[in-house]
């Protein structure tokens, strides 16, 4: 008679990802990345390729009217903290920094971008219990500009943020050459430990920003999210990527564009170190 696996085991990473992806992790059986966690629409899901041993957890059938109410409620959270007064930009609250009592789900949707407790600390995360997101601001010295919501339990929208001019918008890291433009501030943060790099919360390049960097001068490299999850051809992060660096190549920027087997926030420091590294300069 076969064993299933215990979902003490998988089925938080399971939960922390976004419908429809998998991901492939340790076990408890030994070495190696050998355990397959599945998020899908209506359950979760993992095997073991050394166990041999499966497991599936249904999710909670919800009646159409429970769903209707949820969502009216979440959407109404969500209206709720975007909301500024007088257009001064404030954080959500209630703020909740103790990583210990975040649910498990947001905890391993920062331990997956390889965040530590210092790293979340500098970063000024924290959950919002409310609406159920991990909240990361954004600051220009020491000023708050901007913050985003992510959700981490499978909720849509993924993020919320507030009703801002995003025309200058951008999140500065590090410091050193190149420049890397990344598509989210975590992967920003990580590459920005190792040179300077600025997230452009998004695939799109405004005019503003790309004066400031034909301001700053020097190299750059355009690494946004490969989104391999989409056929050849229909990449969305791809697709910006190679339109960003023809639009910086058309200013005279001296311009490459990197393209990785994952998102910049999900690779180790020696690969971002290394994917850098090789860039033909």
């Amino acid at each position: 008679m076969s064993r299933s696996l215990d979902p003490k085991d998988w089925l938080a990473q399971a939960q922390a990802l976004d419908e429809g992806r998998s991901v492939r992790t340790h076990h408890g059986c030994g070495p190696g990345k050998v355990l397959a966690v599945y998020h899908h629409a209506d359950r979760w899901s993992a095997y073991c390729f050394r166990c041999a041993e499966a497991g599936i957890v249904d999710k909670p059938v919800e009646s159409l009217s429970e769903r209707i109410a949820r969502r009216a409620q979440e959407r109404e959270v969500d209206d709720a903290m975007t909301q500024s007064v007088h257009g001064v930009i404030t954080l959500p609250t209630p703020v909740n920094f103790d990583v210990e009592t975040w649910p498990s789900e947001a905890r391993v949707w920062l331990y997956k971008a390889a965040l530590d407790r210092t790293d979340i600390g500098k970063l000024g995360l924290y959950h919002h219990e409310p609406s159920g997101r991990v909240v990361l601001p954004v600051f220009e010295r020491e000023r708050l500009i901007y913050w985003q919501a992510r959700s981490v339990d499978g909720r849509q929208p993924k993020y919320i943020n507030p009703k801002v001019n995003r025309q200058r918008l951008v999140a500065k890291f590090g410091r050193g050459d190149p420049l890397v433009l990344t598509e989210d501030v975590l992967s920003a943060y990580r590459v920005g430990q190792l040179t300077e790099a600025w997230s452009l919360m998004g695939t799109k390049l405004t005019d503003y920003i790309a004066t400031d960097i034909l301001k700053r001068g020097g190299r750059v490299l355009v690494w946004l999210d490969p989104d391999w999850q989409y056929p050849e051809g229909k990449r969305p992060g791809v697709i910006a990527a190679k339109k960003i660096t023809n639009q910086l190549r058309s200013m005279g920027v001296q311009v490459e564009r990197i393209v990785s087997r994952a998102d910049p926030k999900l690779l180790s420091r020696r690969e971002i170190h290394e994917t850098i590294r090789q860039v033909p300069s």
